[in-house]
């Protein structure tokens, strides 16, 4: 992870330790290259480097991919909050698991 080390601090700040955990397996399946086996991952419609990852407890981690080993993070938080989302799910999608 290049970038978005704030976004993540900011974050973690108020998470519990389980919205924790679930965040940072996500972002160790990132690097493992696994995260698209494990993890529902919607693209972003309108930033074509950028796709979601949706994990339990209402939780999204966005990210963006800088290269083929370099990647960031977007947003970590809500999946009501995450910026892009709803407008790339078609119209009928609930975003809850």
């Amino acid at each position: 992870m290049d970038t978005g080390g704030d976004v993540l601090e900011k974050w973690a700040d108020d998470a519990s330790e389980r919205e924790k955990n679930a965040v940072y397996a996500a972002l160790f399946a990132m690097t493992d290259r696994s995260l698209l086996r494990t993890y529902r991952i919607v693209d972003d419609g309108l930033e074509l480097s950028q796709f979601f990852v949706l994990l339990p407890g209402d939780l999204v981690v966005k990210v963006r991919v800088h290269c083929f080993d370099s990647f960031g993070l977007v947003y970590v938080g809500p999946r009501a909050d995450a910026p892009g989302l709803r407008a790339t799910l078609p119209p009928d999608t609930a975003v809850a698991d």
